[in-house]
């Protein structure tokens, strides 16, 4: 299901982001992508209550350890930091991240490029913790 839209505000190489965001800033989810996936060696997902799903690429980090911000991921369909991400994982051979959200919604994301691939909804309230399966076919 792909009813949702998205909003990709790519860095474009900048360093950390200096979003002017307000409180809060917590991270609660961080993921590290499987080396099997091409293309995407040393990037690192992380998810916080603000409900922004950020893409990192840890390979650009300077000397003083700050990562190149390649996406950062929110959700359009509800207000601004009023569904949390609780927890994420990467697909294990695809750039795909889940992430589960406080409102009891999971997404998928295409890191490569920061869309919001498919929804899964259904759940009344937060989703506090997920595994998730993938089947060939």
């Amino acid at each position: 299901n792909n009813n949702n839209n998205n909003n990709n505000n790519n860095n474009n190489g900048d360093a950390m982001d200096d979003d002017a965001e307000a409180e809060p800033r917590s991270i609660e989810a961080v993921g590290f992508c499987p080396a099997a996936i091409p293309g995407t060696a040393h990037w690192c997902a992380t998810g916080g209550v603000d409900g922004i799903l950020k893409i990192w690429n840890l390979n650009t980090a300077t000397s003083g350890g700050t990562a190149q911000l390649r996406q950062r991921c929110v959700r359009e369909d509800v207000p601004s930091q009023s569904a949390g991400i609780t927890r994420l994982t990467w697909h294990a051979s695809l750039p795909l991240v889940i992430c589960s959200y406080t409102d009891g919604v999971v997404g998928v994301w295409d890191a490569r490029v920061g869309t919001m691939v498919g929804t899964l909804t259904g759940h009344e309230d937060m989703i506090n913790d997920m595994s998730v399966s993938f089947v060939e076919g």
